[in-house]
């Protein structure tokens, strides 16, 4: 004989055939040791990847990689009025990109990689409908015909506002709690649509204890509300299809913002009816900013932060090893001394640990992301930022690779300059700035008619031609860095400018300028600029021919300011 609840169970799903047991039994546990852990990043398709999801994402595949788990890539499109037409698409290519790639999971609309699947849960709705029958039928969830699929702005709330108690559907307002087989099949017959809800147990006052990897034991309530489990078209909310696809994909760790915190007991409460251990739980600290118009630390929005996208580092080149690194930086504070220890050791080398996770707000600092790209864009190699730069300039300045595919070994001696110092230069954080700032090593960019004669205004334009046809008398190509310099004292000196720099500070009205001055003269005439890599080994890789011409054309236009 079926127990009435049962006799709902069958009302509602006619056509449930499958058994929980029955899928547990179809996704069975991994072959996984017990600190081997599976981790998921399970965005919403609502557009693109917000750095907040890359943060959370980084630390799922950071903590996965160095346990010899399991990092997988779920699709939560449940939401079909904020899902956008071919969002997830970009999910996948994106973790890619930033060196996060999934192991296994969703991949396209049409591709999926592992046997935990489907990996996208909106192929999912048949598992929620099983688990939903089954908490029906133990007379712990039940329908409701308020007509709401998110319980979201029914009257009530405004009286329990007046009331000044918790907002909700619970205790007297929740009027379908209790519905009679008789009445739920009249409304059924009737043509009414239904939600589930599950049929909470706490009273608002029991407390229970929660314990969060980053932040310990936390206190709260146990769940009270009846909160919407399945929509009218029996798709999942969050809240079952955590249960449901943590349960059979094995999920040993949650990772997600701090915001799900308040939802957490309903969570638990759902593990608990049905039985099922809980995955462990990490909440992290939500992306934060400083307001550049009022000053105050806020929430990343993309409405006022472009790089809150995080295609804005991608189209911007930004490396993505610096994305990481910056990321893991802001995720845990033993980052930053292991690197200082450790500046040339690969990321994989580097074990995070959760307790030394931030627990409040992490504040997202450009001008330190900045410099840890610069600091990696200068060790390395030139051939690797050729390689990286014209990766980024096929998709993004095709002009530009056309031009690095056709010198591509001039190209890498340019970028190659001054890689042996000690402290490397620290000139670019992002592949798009290459073009510009070795614009003037390439004739196509560095067109004479273009050039700057930002000599200094304090040097009179006739000491400026009186510099260069001296530099010119004497110059010699293959002179190495140390030579070339003593060359270029002896032309300050014959020109009235000290030779030696500390001569010039004990006495700068004896002198026109110092030797500095004539470096930089010269600097300007070869490139236009005041400030680029060694002076000597760009002349060597321009070319004798090359730096010669641009020094007399240089000189002849000067002259006619004259």
């Amino acid at each position: 004989m079926k127990t009435e609840y049962e006799k709902i169970a069958d009302l509602l799903f006619p056509d449930v055939k499958l058994t929980v047991a029955e899928l547990l039994a179809k996704y069975p546990k991994r072959e996984l040791k017990e600190e081997q852990l599976v981790t998921r990043f399970a965005p919403s398709p609502t557009g693109y990847v917000h750095i907040g999801n890359l943060y959370g994402a980084m630390l799922d595949k950071q903590l996965a990689e160095q346990t010899n788990g399991v990092f997988y890539l779920r699709i939560e499109d449940t939401d079909n009025k904020r899902e956008k037409e071919g969002a997830s698409d970009i999910v996948y290519p994106c973790l890619e990109y930033f060196l996060a790639k999934p192991d296994e999971g969703f991949v396209t609309r049409v591709k999926e990689v592992g046997d935990y699947g489907p990996y996208i849960q909106s192929r999912r709705k048949e598992y929620y409908r099983v688990f939903a029958k089954d908490l029906v039928s133990r007379g712990l969830a039940y329908p409701c015909f308020c007509g709401n699929d998110d319980g979201e702005g029914e009257d009530y709330r405004e009286e329990q506002k007046r009331l000044g108690v918790p907002t909700g559907y619970y205790g007297r307002w929740a009027k379908c709690r209790n519905l009679t087989y008789e009445q739920i099949k009249a409304n059924i017959e009737d043509g009414k649509n239904f939600t589930i809800r599950i049929k909470a147990d706490g009273d608002g006052q029991r407390r229970i204890i929660l314990h969060d990897l980053n932040r310990g034991k936390i206190s709260v309530p146990r769940n009270f509300v009846d909160y919407v489990l399945l929509k009218s078209d029996g798709q999942a909310l969050y809240h079952m299809a955590h249960l449901v696809d943590d349960t059979l994909m094995h999920t040993t760790l949650v990772v997600r913002d701090e915001s799900w915190i308040p939802t957490w007991p309903l969570h638990m409460q759902l593990f608990e009816y049905m039985g099922l251990v809980a995955p462990e739980y990490l909440h992290t600290a939500q992306i934060m900013t400083k307001d550049e118009t009022t000053g105050n630390v806020r929430k990343v929005s993309k409405r006022y932060d472009p790089w809150a996208r995080v295609d804005f580092f991608k189209d911007n080149g930004y490396p993505a090893i610096g994305i990481k690194e910056y990321l893991l930086n802001l995720l845990n504070s033993s980052f930053e001394p292991w690197r200082r220890a450790n500046p040339d050791a690969p990321l994989s080398e580097f074990k995070l640990s959760t307790s030394n996770l931030g627990k409040s707000g992490a504040m997202f600092d450009m001008a330190k992301l900045d410099n840890i790209c610069k600091n990696i864009i200068g060790r390395m190699p030139g051939e690797e930022i050729y390689k990286n730069t014209l990766s980024w300039a096929e998709e993004y300045d095709k002009d530009f690779a056309k031009l690095l595919k056709e010198k591509k070994d001039y190209a890498i001696r340019v970028l190659s300059m001054d890689k042996n110092l000690v402290r490397p230069r620290k000139d670019i954080k992002a592949w798009s700035e290459v073009k510009d700032f070795y614009s003037y090593m390439f004739n196509e960019l560095h067109k004479q008619g273009e050039r700057k004669l930002d000599f200094d205004e304090n040097i009179k334009l006739q000491d400026v031609v009186f510099v260069l046809e001296e530099y010119l008398r004497g110059y010699k190509h293959t002179a190495d860095n140390n030579d070339w310099f003593e060359y270029v004292k002896q032309v300050a000196d014959k020109c009235g400018f000290a030779p030696e720099t500390k001569a010039y500070k004990e006495n700068p009205e004896k002198y026109k300028g110092s030797v500095a001055d004539v470096s930089t003269i010269v600097r300007v005439a070869v490139t236009g600029r005041r400030q680029t890599p060694n002076l000597c080994e760009i002349m060597q890789v321009l070319g004798e021919e090359e730096t010669v011409n641009r020094i007399k054309e240089i000189t002849n236009v000067v002259k006619m300011f004259i």
